[in-house]
Order: structure tokens, then C-alpha cells, then sequence
């Protein structure tokens, strides 16, 4: 039953039926579904310590939803406690219902192929709104003037109203539909992930997102590093994105003009948010309330805003936990034949999200969180399996992740002073 409500809880996320079924509107339904989802977790025995305990991300994701809620106490506004409790307490519920409800390879299958047609539903909408001038959901085209043109982009409901957030929701599950990755970890053959990656591509091209377009390009160059070696995967990305080119709005990109310079400030305005708030930041969420309209379009710039260094500590400790997770996935000497190909596609899908998130605000979204729990659900099914792989964290993975977390600072800090410079 709670894989099942697990399975319910992620359709809810991606579909939004409350958002557009007027017998539903208003309706809380991911609280009320999630509260019996984890109810019968434990009821079931899903929840053990064994699981908690066998990767590092799982006390990582509970710190930082806690420093999340500590953050509103830079702004003195105690209720920011409970709204974040609320808010991001979905995120978390999700990322626990994977990690202990998905406990079989069977199901971690079925998971993968309901995100695959979940995705596929988006971008089907998309094409539809693209063709239509609405979407199955009622949803209208966005609108965007560049110069003397108006360039339309497909978007979706809800969480999805953002062309660019709906490109990054589609990006890393192509990784999963690649022929060698999906062929060996989904189905006995590629051909059902060439037809599903067929309206997955177009709907993301109809997005006309740049961020998420190179994003695809990443996840693709991922699974050409793998497949033909660094070198002649660094060829295939160059021609890739010589081809992507010629798509509408991709052509015309610039650090200096346009949106590139409105992204300038939006990074200029965050990093200056950190400055004079590094340890609590401004609080979760709260980046749109010091009198700026946009938000950041950097997942990482807009942790450090809103929760200090302190939170972009813990959320860079998270993807380094996952990249220790995958490298101890490829350590078995006589490994499942599925595990190789599914724990490729999970690290292209991760890096792909990454990419994205460079460009957009999704520091808190869902599939950042549900992808780093299937890793680590992959690691219980291998326990299941007798092979019992652990992840610890000491001072050294402490002392790397603040390293990392200062270097990315500074980083951004001269990144946007040159693109500055450059810009005149």
C-alpha cells in the first residue's frame, strides 16, 4: 500500500489535478495523501534504521529541511517555521517514501517507467498548447517579446507555468529512454525508449527553454562519455550543439543582451543578498520579498540568498553525497546485469538536472529530491540482494563540501563580474 500511495502521491505532483479540475481546487491533496502514504510506510515496515542509515543523504535532506526552517530566523518571522515545515515538507515526504517504500528492483522499475510517462504527459501537453494555443489542462502559451518577435513557448500547469521549469522536469528522463541505458536497466529492447524520447524531445523543444536544452545536451554527452570515451564524446557535444543552434530563441544566446543580461542581475542581486545575510540568509523562499520581482535562475545562487552559507553547505553536501553513492554503485565485482546501465542513467540524470539548475530557481523542486532518492533506494535493493554497500561521512567529506561550497561562491562572484565587464 505505501508504494502504492507513493506511486499516487508523484502522479498528483505531475498531473495537478487540483490545480485544474474545479471539484478539486483548493483541495490539499498531496498533504493528505502523503500523511496516509507515510501511515502506512510505517505501518508496513517500510521505515527501518538499517535503510536511514545506509547512505548519508538521508540525514542530510532532514538537516537541511531543519536549517530551512532556521533560516526565517534571520527576518524575525516565526510563522516562516511552519510555512517551510509545510512547504518543503512535501519535498521530503516524497524523497523517504522512495528511499523506503521502493524496496524491490520490480518496483523501482515501475517507478522509473511512471516518471517516463509522467514526463511524456508534459510534453504532450506542451505540443498540444504549441499547436492548439492551449494545453489539455486549459493552460495558454507564454509569450515572449526579443526584439521585434514574439516567440511563444509552451509551458504547463502549476509548478510547471514556467516554460524553463517544465524543460528541467523532462531533461533528466531522457537520460533513462538512451538505447544501451534503457535497453539493459527497463526493457529487453531500445525501441520503446526511441518512441518515448521522440515526443519527450519535442515537447522540450517546444519549450524554447536554453537552459533546458543544453541540459539535454549534458545528459546526452553523459551517456556518449560512457558509450565512446571522453574524447570522441567532447566531439559529439561540440557537433550537438552546433545542430541545437538552429533551434528558435538558442541561436541568439548572450551573457550581455536580453535575458542573459536580466540573469546578470538576477545572480548580482542574490549574491549581494548573501553579503548582507551569510549566515541565515533571508529565508526560504523569501528571495521575491526584498523588493525584487524575479527570483534568482540559479538553483545554487538562491540557496545561499535564502538560507545562507550554512544551507548552500548542506545542499552542495547532498549532490557530493550522491556522487559518493553512484561511485560506490560501480564498486561491486559481480553486479545485477541491470545495475551498470540504471546507475548511468541516474548520474546523467542528476548532471543534466545540475545543468538546468544553473539557469533556473529549483533548489527545493521535486526531482532533484526524487532522483537522488532512487539512488539510494538502488543501494537498499542491492542490500536486499546480499550486496550491503555503505556511504559514510567524516570530516573529510565535511572539509570537500565546504570546500566546494566556498569555491562555488567565489566562482559565481567572478563569473558575474566579468560577464559585467564584458557587457560594457
Amino acid at each position: 500500500m505505501a508504494f502504492f500511495l507513493t506511486i499516487l502521491f508523484t502522479v498528483i505532483v505531475y498531473v495537478r489535478p487540483q490545480e485544474f479540475w474545479p471539484a478539486l481546487q483548493n483541495w490539499p491533496l498531496l498533504d493528505y495523501v502523503g500523511g496516509v502514504a507515510v501511515f502506512f510506510a510505517l505501518l508496513e515496515r517500510k521505515v527501518t534504521k538499517d535503510k536511514f542509515l545506509r547512505s548519508s543523504a538521508n540525514k542530510l535532506v532532514l538537516i537541511f529541511w531543519l536549517w530551512l526552517c532556521f533560516s526565517w530566523l534571520g527576518n524575525g518571522w516565526l510563522g516562516g517555521v511552519w510555512y517551510t515545515i509545510q512547504k518543503f515538507g512535501k519535498v521530503v515526504v516524497l524523497y523517504f517514501l522512495i528511499v523506503m517504500s521502493i524496496d524491490t528492483l520490480s518496483k523501482l522499475r515501475t517507478y522509473i517507467w511512471l516518471l517516463l510517462l509522467l514526463s511524456a504527459f508534459l510534453a504532450v501537453d506542451a505540443i498540444v498548447l504549441f499547436y492548439t494555443g492551449q494545453s489539455i489542462t486549459g493552460q495558454v502559451a507564454f509569450a515572449r517579446l526579443e526584439g521585434e518577435e514574439l516567440i511563444a513557448q509552451a509551458r504547463g500547469i502549476g509548478i510547471f507555468a514556467d516554460p524553463n521549469d517544465l524543460a528541467l522536469y523532462i531533461v533528466p528522463m531522457i537520460a533513462f529512454l538512451l538505447p544501451a541505458f534503457h535497453r539493459q536497466a527497463l526493457s529487453r529492447t531500445s525501441l520503446t525508449g526511441v518512441i518515448l524520447m521522440i515526443p519527450l524531445i519535442t515537447g522540450l523543444v517546444f519549450t524554447r527553454s536554453r537552459g533546458g536544452i543544453l541540459a539535454m545536451a549534458i545528459v546526452i554527452w553523459m551517456y556518449l562519455r560512457h558509450r565512446l570515451g571522453m574524447v570522441f564524446s567532447v566531439v559529439g557535444l561540440v557537433l550537438l550543439l552546433g545542430l541545437l543552434m538552429a533551434i528558435p530563441r538558442f541561436e541568439s544566446v548572450s551573457a550581455t543582451e536580453g535575458t542573459g543580461r536580466t540573469r546578470l542581475d538576477h545572480w548580482a542581486f542574490g549574491l549581494d543578498l548573501l553579503k548582507h545575510n551569510p549566515f541565515f540568509g533571508v529565508g526560504f523562499t523569501a528571495f521575491t520579498d526584498q523588493g525584487y520581482r524575479q527570483t534568482a535562475h540559479n538553483s545554487f545562487i538562491l540557496i545561499l540568498a535564502e538560507a545562507g552559507v550554512l544551507g548552500g553547505l548542506l545542499w552542495i553536501s547532498l549532490f557530493y553525497a550522491m556522487y559518493r553513492d553512484i561511485a560506490l554503485l560501480r564498486t561491486p565485482e559481480r553486479a545485477p546485469p541491470w545495475l551498470p546501465p540504471l546507475t548511468n542513467a541516474l548520474e546523467a540524470g542528476l548532471v543534466g538536472w545540475l545543468a538546468g539548475g544553473f539557469f533556473l530557481s529549483q533548489t527545493y523542486g521535486f526531482l532533484g529530491f526524487m532522483l537522488m532518492g532512487m539512488v539510494v533506494a538502488t543501494m537498499n535493493i542491492l542490500a536486499g540482494e546480499g550486496i550491503d554497500l555503505r556511504e559514510t561521512w567524516t570530516r573529510v567529506q565535511v572539509r570537500n563540501s565546504f570546500l566546494i561550497t566556498i569555491g562555488g561562491i567565489i566562482f559565481m562572484h567572478l563569473l558575474v563580474m566579468i560577464l559585467w565587464r564584458l557587457g560594457g
